[in-house]
């Protein structure tokens, strides 16, 4: 297990814009979406990656508290039993950004599940940066 705090990623949008995002069908990542059920403030998303050239299955149940952050717990797949918080934080006309988990990552070392994390977490991010772009198209 890895612990991580991922700090200063900003959103050059307002925070309440970002909320009426997070909850969105306009939230897309890369994954493909195998099923999307919301109840009230939680999403429990099951969702599908190539990764190594493999199909791999992941559940994810997000809580949103807002204006404060999601609660992500790690269901199902190589990260089962992870525990994260994505905090939001008004700066301005931005939103800053600080994750802060502990990652589980099934027969990966400390350095390689710590290494895949971060790159989890800049995709994401980078992600998130495309969609929001072509929205304000």
């Amino acid at each position: 297990m890895v612990y991580i705090v991922d700090e200063g990623s900003e959103l050059d949008m307002p925070l309440e814009k970002l909320w009426e995002y997070l909850p969105s069908e306009s939230h897309k990542h890369s994954a493909k979406v195998i099923s999307r059920e919301v109840q009230g403030n939680v999403l429990t998303l099951t969702s599908e990656r190539d990764v190594d050239g493999k199909a791999v299955r992941s559940k994810l149940r997000m809580t949103m508290y807002p204006p404060l952050g999601v609660a992500q717990e790690h269901l199902e797949g190589p990260t089962a039993g992870s525990k994260v918080f994505t905090f939001y934080a008004r700066k301005g006309n931005k939103t800053s950004i600080t994750v802060v988990g502990e990652y589980k990552m099934a027969g990966a070392s400390d350095e390689a599940a710590k290494k895949a994390v971060m790159q989890m977490l800049e995709r994401s991010f980078n992600e998130d940066l495309a969609t929001l772009k072509s929205m304000k198209k």
